[in-house]
């Protein structure tokens, strides 16, 4: 069953509260949503499949292990970062000049992208969530609560 927009509005009222106890069903693997520290002052929202968020998974989109499930990179964050710091490149083009500096150091502009679990906004995570065909809600507490129209 389709979730309507009513719901995801009140799934993301969810996600953005203190205490985030949210599941969702998509291709047969159990997606849990928690709220969790990252430090001192700051909280995320982390994306559990099957229970489980395993250190091996968060790498390269490129480098994924074979244990890793086929769904991850649609439900966890794909982060991106350059390979070469902006003073680097600078020195870098400073030293070999423009053209050499892209024949010495092919990839020097390039970006490296890789997976996190933890998505800062439930704003966002609702954002990437709706664009999932056949994505169910299987717990929240607006399940059990009468839908108000």
């Amino acid at each position: 069953m389709a979730i309507s927009k009513a719901q995801w509005q009140q799934v993301e009222d969810e996600l953005a509260g203190s205490w985030v106890n949210v599941a969702f069903s998509y291709q047969g693997v159990e997606l849990l949503i928690r709220r969790e520290r990252r430090n001192e002052s700051t909280t995320v929202l982390a994306v559990y499949l099957d229970g489980v968020i395993k250190g091996a998974w968060m790498c390269q989109v490129k480098d994924l292990p074979a244990d890793a499930p086929s769904i991850l990179p649609k439900v966890w964050v794909i982060k991106s970062m350059a390979r070469y710091k902006r003073k680097s490149i600078v020195d870098i083009e400073k030293i070999w000049g423009k053209r050499r500096a892209k024949k010495e150091y092919p990839d020097l502009h390039s970006r490296i992208e890789y997976l996190v679990p933890y998505f800062s906004k439930a704003s966002v995570l609702c954002r990437q969530f709706k664009k999932l065909e056949g994505l169910e809600l299987t717990k929240a507490q607006c399940l059990s609560e009468p839908v108000v129209s």
